[in-house]
């Protein structure tokens, strides 16, 4: 593999804010909630969040992967309130960045958590899926 921090730094981040959209409410939950900000939508915003913090400076082939999230939704955000998702690399190993996540609205703080994505490289982990797509097909046959 290749030391990471001469690719990526503690400290960098990246934003993302996006208007609540019927979409990103829990239409899927009790009509209570509907014009509500879903957890799952916070969740994605964060992981987007993520991938722009790291990916665009890994080297040539390589990729982030999550593999784990810790979000705490602590305030309700209405639809048509924009909400804005910060994630910064707070800590960098030999094969993972873990990042910390502060979400808001316009009323304020909205949620928070942390979450780590793996580097791998991005042939290995298809031909990876691929060999264990292929062992469900033979067990099935």
């Amino acid at each position: 593999m290749f030391d990471l921090r001469k690719f990526l730094n503690e400290g960098q981040n990246s934003m993302i804010s996006k208007v609540v959209q019927r979409s990103d409410t829990a239409v899927e939950y009790p009509n209570e909630l509907n014009d509500l900000l879903a957890t799952p939508a916070c969740v994605h915003m964060a992981i987007e969040s993520a991938i722009e913090t790291i990916d665009k400076y890994l080297p040539d082939g390589f990729i982030s992967v999550g593999s784990s999230i810790r979000f705490v939704h602590t305030a309700p955000t209405s639809l048509g309130m924009t909400v804005t998702i910060r994630t910064s690399i707070i800590a960098i190993g030999d094969h993972d960045v873990l990042l910390d996540i502060k979400a808001w609205d316009e009323q304020g703080e909205i949620g928070h958590g942390q979450h780590r994505r793996a580097i791998v490289n991005k042939e290995q982990l298809i031909a990876k899926a691929e060999e264990r797509t292929h062992f469900l097909t033979k067990r099935n046959s």
